[in-house]
């Protein structure tokens, strides 16, 4: 396959073999020469970086009032129980802060399984442990703050921006993205009778949060949205928005497209008229300038399926366009 005289990867595969809910491997080949490394660097740093996750913000434990105090009848100190609860893998897609709490009483292990959570919050690694409980009269009653975010957030900086000022609050480093490790390599790849083309192999393991596959989609989506932002396609959407489903956001904005005006349907355009000086939203306005149509005689000299190739056109889309001609008393062409 080519664009523009570049050829375009004609496999995209994931290795069946090794692929798990935290560890993928995924081939692209083959790719001109320097997309390899390219995409792989692109990839990399985003889902390194970018992707949103949900991980402990802060940790009360009854009885100790800093991160330096020691339980009685608990095997570990406090320092070894906050790294034990940073190591936890949570998934959680809501806004608000919640609360994880793990309560015992009677000597033995207890690990990540042993936390309460609240109903859209799950732990991954439910083998980590938390802390062991060695004689009676020991006691574990700990609460962990859980949000969600992106990066790395250091204590410090979640102190300036007014958490743990409670006594007995100890607040801690949080390490938001769900992907632990991407490794890529660059190999040679064939075509034809060249061999100058790249193979991009990558490696992706995750916290079991999230899947390999979902984090490489992740990861495009964002690459794309910015690449869209540069065509200067959906710069009236929200910037947060970065999950586009096509045909929901058509259907949001068939209601802003076109105010109903009661011109007659049979009452012919006196003159052609710009898109942009309808009542056309900017969005669509935006497409259509991209697929080279700027005036209402332009659209109306298209067929509807010359409009739905159009990037980022649907039949909502399409649904408006009509509309609009309707409007000016004109018809796509058949």
């Amino acid at each position: 396959m080519e664009f523009m005289k570049l050829h375009l990867p004609d496999i995209i595969e994931w290795d069946s073999d090794t692929l798990t809910g935290v560890y993928g491997k995924m081939t692209v080949a083959a790719l001109e020469r320097g997309f390899g490394r390219t995409l792989g660097t692109a990839l990399r740093r985003v889902m390194l970086s970018s992707l949103e996750g949900a991980a402990p913000v802060s940790v009360s434990i009854k009885g100790a009032e800093h991160e330096f105090s020691v339980l009685n009848g608990v095997l570990e100190d406090v320092p070894d129980i906050i790294l034990n609860v940073k190591s936890l893998s949570v998934k959680y897609d809501g806004a608000e802060t919640v609360q994880l709490s793990l309560k015992a009483d009677k000597p033995g292990v207890y690990t990540s399984e042993s936390f309460e959570c609240p109903e859209g919050v799950t732990i991954s690694n439910l083998d980590q442990v938390i802390a062991e409980i060695t004689e009676d009269g020991g006691e574990l009653d700990i609460t962990v703050d859980v949000e969600r975010g992106k990066g790395f957030v250091t204590q410090d900086e979640w102190y300036n921006s007014g958490k743990g000022r409670e006594i007995g609050t100890i607040l801690v480093d949080s390490w938001f993205c769900p992907v632990k490790k991407v490794n890529f390599e660059v190999e040679s790849a064939r075509v034809g009778d060249r061999t100058d083309f790249d193979r991009l192999n990558m490696e992706i393991t995750t916290d079991e949060s999230i899947s390999p596959k979902d984090a490489i989609e992740s990861a495009t989506k964002i690459l794309m949205r910015h690449f869209e932002m540069i065509l200067g396609i959906g710069l009236e959407e929200p910037a947060q928005e970065i999950e586009i489903e096509e045909e929901i956001v058509e259907e949001e904005a068939v209601e802003e497209a076109v105010e109903e005006a009661p011109v007659p349907v049979d009452e012919p355009a006196a003159e052609d008229v710009d898109l942009a000086d309808t009542d056309l939203s900017k969005r669509y306005v935006k497409i259509l300038s991209a697929g080279g149509i700027a005036t209402i005689d332009q659209l109306a000299a298209k067929t509807a399926n010359e409009l739905l190739e159009l990037r980022n056109f649907g039949a909502a889309s399409l649904g408006v366009v009509k509309d609009l001609l309707k409007l000016h008393g004109r018809s796509l062409a058949t």
